[in-house]
């Protein structure tokens, strides 16, 4: 609950930041603010290893309870583009950290329910953004400082109810007082070789979702989609990708590893149908793609060394975050000729990971490891 009011939240304040922005007309600037939360990789590398060194459930509660004071402030702030967006970026900053926080507490706590634990977690932020995205342009048309109020006082209320949850957590000092050097953890984490494989699939799933998300709204536009509909398919994608975090537990490794790369694969080409058939597709993307986000992130928290552990999530972020950056980057170069062909070289990449379900992600492979780290 606390986590579904957290992503509410913010997704009320960015949203309404978002549509401030657009406002402005300035394309530099709205450019910058699309691109902004891949820039958060310096900050996250430099400040993981104080998330580390503070405590994960401490440091999750102070930097929940410094977004929400930071949203206070912007109904007052001049509405200019450049000082909203340079003001958006503490807040994703204090954003990621918290999720590099979160995910580490979910590997300290019970490294065999990862993909069941992480799922619902993700499930929660995705229906908090979903509700948070629809209503902060609504509610900034009946006031501009509306959504930014109302995103402070839901954070605040997020974090009052997840706060004895966390406080005086057992363990949590004792493990924070060894705290391990960023360069040594990053050194350590790409040198371990049980973990590249899985971080290896990792980077190429998220270019292959990088490549085929980058130019969705543009080939729903082409294939005839009404505009009045068109956040509709989005939705429906969001809705598959809740519903594939939330169910991700249930399903065995061996079928999320195999289903998930066709289901997104299919999903993703089914862009390139008229409306309404492409409507079938959002939510397959979103369901394939969740599967198989939550199994890796699952393997690859099974194989994090537990020294430096908010460093080493920190480290894994930065990567896919670059990955995700290139794909989108090569989707908008790509697609100038032919916006079907980002999509089609996304959709392969995800078959691409269908062969690997015989070597490094078969069952009894993944079996092993879990049970090895389990011990």
């Amino acid at each position: 609950m606390a986590e579904a009011l957290s992503d509410l939240g913010a997704s009320l304040g960015f949203s309404a930041l978002a549509l401030e922005v657009a406002r402005t007309g300035e394309a530099l600037w709205v450019g910058f603010f699309a691109a902004l939360g891949y820039l958060t990789l310096g900050p996250l590398l430099l400040l993981s290893p104080w998330v580390e060194r503070r405590g994960l459930a401490r440091a999750l509660l102070e930097l929940r309870l410094a977004r929400g004071l930071l949203f206070l402030p912007l109904p007052f702030l001049p509405r200019e583009a450049a000082l909203l967006v340079f003001y958006a970026y503490p807040l994703m900053v204090l954003t990621d950290l918290a999720i590099v926080a979160w995910e580490g507490l979910l590997v300290r706590r019970g490294r065999d329910r990862l993909a069941e634990r992480s799922g619902k977690l993700y499930a929660a932020w995705e229906v908090g953004g979903l509700v948070g995205v629809g209503l902060g342009p609504a509610l900034f048309a009946l006031h501009p400082a509306l959504p930014y109020l109302l995103a402070a006082g839901i954070l605040l209320l997020a974090w009052a109810l997840l706060r004895p949850a966390l406080t005086g957590e057992k363990g949590e000092r004792e493990e924070a007082t060894r705290p391990e050097a960023l360069v040594q953890s990053l050194r350590r984490l790409l040198a371990y070789a049980p973990l590249r494989p899985y971080l290896l699939l990792s980077l190429l799933f998220t270019l292959a979702h990088a490549l085929t998300t980058a130019l969705l709204g543009l080939l729903a536009l082409r294939a005839g989609t009404p505009e009045a509909l068109f956040g509709l398919v989005f939705v429906l994608q969001s809705l598959g990708y809740t519903l594939g975090s939330y169910f991700a537990g249930r399903v065995p490794p061996a079928l999320a590893f195999r289903l998930g790369p066709l289901g997104a694969a299919l999903g993703g080409m089914g862009f390139l149908l008229p409306f309404p058939l492409l409507l079938a597709a959002p939510p397959l993307l979103g369901l394939g793609v969740a599967l198989l986000s939550t199994h890796l992130r699952a393997v690859r928290g099974w194989l994090l060394p537990k020294e430096g552990l908010a460093p080493s999530l920190a480290a894994i972020r930065a990567l896919l975050y670059g990955a995700g950056a290139l794909g989108g980057l090569g989707a908008g170069v790509l697609g100038k000729g032919n916006p079907a062909l980002p999509l089609l070289l996304g959709a392969l990449g995800f078959l691409v990971l269908l062969p690997f379900a015989l070597g490094p992600l078969h069952p009894r492979r993944l079996e092993a490891l879990r049970q090895e780290e389990a011990e």
